[in-house]
């Protein structure tokens, strides 16, 4: 993703009734909506726009009732022409592919179908810690330091991931380059997960680019000046959310070239110049993450987590699940019922090369807006219930039937990125992308992807995974109406996870609104109260 949340373009749609949708790019939009099938997928809705690619929320619909949600993100079909950003995407999904950890989302599929380059990836209900850390600003607070400390410990357990992957011939070097909190999402469990692998880059295959990719606001010095990068890069950005996260502002401001000129000046960001009350030892991590010189700062993302680590234990910290739904509760319990923002001028910041561009022109997400919604009151008794829409349903247009023909065994030839003998591709070839691009060029229509096998044990699985099911499905049961429903998926959800304090305050709320309806309906005079 390059550009900030904070930063971002004018709203990302054209007005109803002015025609086809465009990008900021100002390509044409897809005019799929609600039910649109693509290959063995349902649309839902669309989740956000970007100047490359659009992000849909979908769903897998198997035997026997069995239905999974996911997200595919789909790279606009007027920029297949372009080499480099192809080669981008297929890049970004073939290395996210290669991850298998508890806080990296998990490409599930990619590939090529329909002709549209696509990448099918685990759907994480939550808000993105940019969206919390702007929500609790607005309400006139910041997120909890030890709330904060356990979700940036989680981004580190993910870097280390990503900087140790190795295949048979070595190390790859691979780093994010564009950690930002609009790529790290805070589950409903707890958990934050890192996303958005458009700018990774195996530093130990590729050699280096001419032009500067990410976030100028959030990368290293080395980086900016193109003196090289690694691990310790990742590190120093991750410093700088935690600064952010901390004091509510960020550590440069200012126009393009001001931020340059700070970042490559000054020695370190002190969270204790503004918040002198923030603990010492939390001041001194920060500073040590965001040295100025990349041999002052933490050498891997391990030892940084670990840092974090000790800050917790020193705070009194309870345990993730309990401390980081605690705050997404009391933010959501702080927001309940306010209209998201709207959108703003954005400030100057330059990307020279745009990986991607970010979400709604308020900066929330349809599904983060659902979770917001659902923290808020009953509707009115009869008044129905609000059902979110997103842009493509207020575009009516035909779909055209060549674009979604049904692919069938005689007409679509199916590419997988599994050699002849079922061995991954990884295994046998040091980058997947050049098996995957040359099925492309020989005519394939559609490339199946392939998933490792998650780290998470499982009984971790069984605790976790089914919660934030439940959860999930409860949202969309009370967007429905259907509230009794929501209810029993929301206790479900909460007797797995007992210590989830956002289950927890969903459940109480909903009870006593229900309570309340439920009074009203049994004596008519009684006012209705949401």
């Amino acid at each position: 993703m390059a550009g900030d949340a904070d930063d971002e373009l004018e709203p990302k749609t054209t007005p109803v009734g002015s025609g086809r949708a465009r990008s900021p790019s100002g390509a044409l939009l897809s005019p799929w909506t609600a039910g649109t099938r693509f290959h063995s997928y349902e649309i839902e809705s669309r989740l956000a726009v970007g100047g490359m690619a659009e992000v849909w929320r979908a769903k897998i619909n198997g035997l026997e009732g069995f239905e999974k949600r996911i997200v595919i993100k789909t790279m606009l079909t007027n920029l297949h022409h372009r080499a480099d950003l192809t080669e981008m995407f297929v890049s970004e999904a073939s290395l996210a592919a290669r991850l298998s950890h508890p806080n990296i989302v998990d490409v599930l599929d990619f590939g090529q179908l329909e002709g549209r380059y696509f990448i099918a990836m685990e759907y994480v209900p939550g808000l993105t810690l940019r969206v919390a850390h702007k929500q609790m600003i607005a309400a006139g607070g910041r997120l909890p330091i030890v709330a904060t400390l356990h979700i940036l410990r989680d981004v580190c357990e993910a870097l280390q991931h990503m900087h140790d992957l190795a295949d048979s011939d070595g190390p790859l070097g691979l780093l994010h380059r564009d950690l930002s909190p609009d790529n790290v999402i805070l589950s409903t469990s707890g958990t934050a997960k890192l996303i958005d692998f458009g700018a990774a880059r195996a530093t130990a295959r590729t050699p280096p680019g001419r032009l500067f990719v990410g976030k100028y606001r959030y990368a290293a010095p080395e980086r900016i000046r193109h003196e090289g990068e690694d691990c310790r890069s990742d590190v120093y950005s991750v410093g700088v959310i935690l600064y952010e996260c901390l004091v509510g502002k960020r550590p440069f401001a200012g126009s393009d070239a001001d931020v340059i000129k700070a970042a490559t000046s000054t020695l370190a960001c002190d969270p204790l110049l503004r918040v002198p009350t923030l603990p010492a030892s939390v001041g001194a991590l920060v500073r040590r993450a965001t040295a100025q010189k990349p041999d002052d700062r933490f050498a891997s993302a391990r030892d940084l987590g670990a840092a974090l680590a000790v800050c917790l234990s020193e705070l009194g910290a309870s345990s993730k699940e309990r401390d980081v739904t605690d705050a997404l509760s009391a933010l959501l319990e702080s927001t309940s019922g306010a209209a998201p923002p709207g959108p703003r001028v954005p400030d100057a910041e330059a990307v020279p090369e745009a990986i991607e561009g970010s979400s709604w022109g308020s900066g929330i997400a349809l599904n983060e807006l659902e979770i917001i919604e659902a923290s808020g009151p009953l509707p009115v008794m009869g008044q129905p219930t609000r059902v979110v829409e997103d842009e493509t349903r207020r575009v009516s247009l035909p779909v055209p039937a060549e674009a979604f023909a049904p692919s069938t065994a005689e007409t679509a030839r199916m590419v997988s990125i599994l050699d002849r003998a079922g061995v991954p591709v990884s295994a046998v070839h040091s980058n997947p992308v050049d098996p995957i691009r040359g099925a492309a060029e020989r005519g394939g229509t559609s490339v199946v992807g392939w998933r490792m096998t998650s780290l998470l044990t499982p009984e971790a699985h069984a605790e976790l995974e089914p919660a934030v099911h439940l959860f999930d499905l409860g949202l969309k049961l009370r967007a429905e109406g259907r509230y009794a429903e929501a209810l029993d998926a929301w206790e479900k959800a909460l007797a797995l996870a007992p210590e989830n304090r956002l289950y927890q305050s969903h459940l109480r709320r909903l009870r006593a609104q229900l309570a309340v309806l439920r009074r009203s309906q049994t004596d008519p005079d009684e006012p209705w109260s949401p």
